[in-house]
């Protein structure tokens, strides 16, 4: 029984450091579990010291996920404008190919 606890109680610690992982979380986490426990003397000595850096971490931890999805959108935007871009110069060839008793339109380029 004890085995089974441990064991887990080691596969609880495995997901809860994965899911820290994917959302970018592992410092906070690890600050979380560390300071409490190795430095309690500390901790308890500076409580809002302790809880002002765990306020820190959280707001840089937010803060990259800001600049994260800044960069997808602005991103997004831009493979925007280019597929706009070659729409308008594949449109600008058919017309020319057009006027031109109608011929190949070549998309290699593009």
């Amino acid at each position: 029984m004890m085995y089974f606890m441990f064991g887990a109680g080691i596969l609880l610690l495995s997901i809860v450091f994965r899911l820290a992982a994917v959302f970018r979380l592992t410092i906070p986490l690890l600050y979380a579990l560390v300071v409490p426990t190795l430095f309690s003397d500390w901790y308890y000595s500076h409580y809002t010291l302790a809880n002002v850096i765990w306020y820190v971490l959280l707001a840089l931890t937010l803060l990259s996920w800001a600049y994260s999805l800044v960069r997808r959108v602005s991103g997004l935007i831009e493979r925007r404008r280019h597929d706009k871009a070659r729409e308008e110069i594949f449109i600008q060839r058919v017309r020319e190919a057009g006027r031109n008793g109608g011929g190949i339109v070549h998309t290699d380029d593009l």
